[in-house]
């Protein structure tokens, strides 16, 4: 979907409509406010004046993903009878959650639970493996929000997915795969401390070559989103969607620090996201989170 959507004009399905004030459909609150400005009638731009803390790249994201959701669609791409709803005032806003720091703690692994839970009860037995996928990433985003990722990775310089590494074995293979050899020496040196065993991979084709061999197949990888020849969001969409690579669990290092760049990192399935240039406090920080579940082998 392309990112200029400024003067383009969405409408809700009818399945966007029962959405909105369904409180068992997995929205977090801010997809659910967004959902209730399109209206049929609002351009991308004015949508946006309701809600400042977006920008461009995040009206593109967040169209994209209620258009795969078949929530809304382009005006006019609709037959009549399937569009719903065209309301000038927004609708009441249900299912928010608070954010931490407002008296509330959230435990966002047990959000995605109960979100996908509830939903599979609603669908039951008409549940089928399209379907779940589709409430694992809804269920997903609805965390990132719900625990406020953006702000907190702002702050620290990093952002590790809930239980992203839970059953991460003991003594695990670990991958960096950078074409910098500070950054793969400082990251080495740390890793090194949980008991994990590190492979450096400085070029795409020893990547590749890692990946392809089961025995040397990392749990872990550590991605350089800038490594040469490597598009590190492509890469990360690619292995989250390959069966025999699903199970790898990836950090992004990245220079761009972005809303956008960091949701969509999560989308696809990233385990953490680490903004560069690295710094030693943040990744040991982050590493304390990765490999809180993982013990060193025993000797």
């Amino acid at each position: 979907m392309p990112i200029m959507l400024l003067d383009t004009i969405f409408t809700r399905t009818r399945k966007g409509a029962v959405a909105l004030n369904d409180q068992s459909v997995p929205l977090s609150g801010g997809f659910r406010k967004f959902l209730s400005l399109i209206d049929g009638k609002r351009t991308g731009r004015a949508v946006l004046e309701q809600m400042p803390q977006l920008d461009e790249e995040d009206l593109s994201l967040w169209c994209g993903e209620l258009v795969r959701q078949e929530l809304i669609a382009v005006k006019g791409d609709l037959p009549a009878e399937d569009a719903a709803f065209s309301l000038t005032t927004e609708m009441p806003i249900l299912g928010v959650v608070p954010s931490p720091g407002h008296g509330t703690t959230i435990d966002a692994g047990s959000l995605i639970d109960d979100i996908t839970a509830n939903v599979a009860r609603s669908l039951e037995p008409a549940i089928n493996a399209a379907t779940e996928k589709k409430l694992s990433r809804t269920a997903r985003l609805a965390a990132i929000e719900s625990v406020s990722s953006y702000p907190a990775m702002g702050q620290s310089g990093y952002f590790i997915y809930p239980d992203a590494t839970q059953g991460l074995p003991p003594g695990p293979r670990v991958c960096i795969a950078t074409h910098d050899a500070a950054q793969a020496k400082l990251l080495g040196l740390l890793i090194k401390r949980t008991g994990a065993v590190i492979g450096v991979a400085a070029t795409r084709a020893i990547l590749l070559g890692l990946l392809r061999s089961a025995p040397a197949r990392p749990h872990m990888l550590f991605l350089d989103a800038e490594m040469p020849e490597v598009d590190g969001f492509r890469a990360l969409e690619t292995i989250h969607a390959t069966p025999a690579l699903k199970g790898i669990r990836v950090v992004l290092l990245s220079t761009k620090g972005g809303r956008a760049d960091l949701a969509r990192a999560m989308m696809q399935g990233a385990a953490g996201y680490i903004v560069k240039p690295l710094k030693r406090e943040v990744l040991e920080a982050a590493l304390s989170q990765l490999f809180a579940k993982s013990a060193p082998p025993k000797h």
